[in-house]
């Protein structure tokens, strides 16, 4: 039997490039021509941190799993992403906490 030695973490690593929930940007094609165009400028959502090899990637080089409204979900190398503006990070923090408290108060009126 072959073990993975993968890790997938769908929770904040301390010292990993991006947190769980932030939103980025697809920003640059890979060197390697693997990055679907269908991505490239459009903002999403981190998901998850894959470590394929955590001996050598953990925790500052992670694949970051990211999801794009509309498109799907992808592996990203940190440089191939951008940070939302600081701004645009607490608005949508913002936002998702104005969602989940609606959600606790009327949980029948959410979808």
């Amino acid at each position: 039997m072959i073990q993975d030695p993968s890790l997938i973490l769908l929770e904040d690593v301390e010292g990993a490039p991006v947190r769980i929930g932030e939103t980025v940007k697809i920003v640059s094609a890979s060197s390697d021509g693997t990055l679907s165009q269908l991505f490239l400028g459009r903002t999403g959502v981190v998901v998850s941190l894959v470590f394929d090899d955590p001996a050598v990637q953990y925790p500052e080089d992670p694949l970051i799993q990211v999801r794009v409204d509309g498109v799907g979900e992808d592996l990203f190398f940190p440089e191939e992403l951008e940070l939302a503006p600081e701004w645009a990070r607490r608005r949508i923090s913002e936002l998702r906490q104005t969602v989940r408290d609606a959600e606790r108060r009327d949980p029948e009126r959410v979808p």
